[in-house]
């Protein structure tokens, strides 16, 4: 269902990760321009680089030394862009695994809307310590949009309390993309 991802306007794209197929993959059935969050040190690689950069993709410090790619991401979403995120943040073994508090936090700031998506499949294709795709049958299901609702003192809120709530929206996008199955 890609016409669930609104063709204009901010937009969240938050889906499981299985495999490096899965940014190019979950991106080529919408139908509108994307923006990809890639590991900064990806960029490192002249060849690797230079496809992210073609991809839109924008450059994270995941151990998060760095605010610059957190900016850029709000940047892009306030200029109404589209932006896949990965919130396990990292490739699973093909269970879902749990959501980090950073997709939270950008979810929170940027208070737009979020389609929860999953794919299936991907970790087939390209399994883990292999460089060459091979066939396999792959899935992608794109949820129902949703706006999580921030609490009422959200703005006042600090410390482990702020945290709590990144990792309630984080565990609230699992959540979505749990429900999705196959069929449909």
């Amino acid at each position: 269902h890609p016409e669930r991802v609104p063709l204009t306007g901010p937009v969240i794209l938050a889906s499981n990760h299985l495999s490096f197929l899965d940014p190019p993959l979950v991106g080529s059935g919408v139908r509108r321009g994307i923006n990809y969050m890639a590991r900064k040190t990806l960029f490192r690689y002249p060849g690797i680089g230079a496809l992210l950069r073609s991809w839109n993709a924008v450059p994270v410090d995941r151990d998060g030394g760095s605010a610059a790619g957190l900016k850029e991401i709000l940047d892009r979403l306030k200029r109404g862009g589209a932006i896949i995120m990965f919130p396990e943040g990292t490739r699973s073994d093909g269970k879902l695994g749990e959501g980090r508090a950073g997709v939270g936090m950008i979810v929170a700031k940027a208070r737009v809307p979020v389609v929860p998506m999953r794919i299936w499949g991907t970790n087939y294709a390209l399994p883990r310590g292999t460089s060459l795709p091979r066939p396999a049958k792959v899935i992608i299901r794109y949820g129902e949009p949703f706006v999580y609702p921030l609490p009422e003192n959200f703005d006042k809120l600090r410390g482990d309390e702020l945290k709590a709530v990144y990792l309630d929206i984080s565990r609230e996008i699992m959540r979505r993309i749990a429900e999705l199955t196959p069929e449909k």
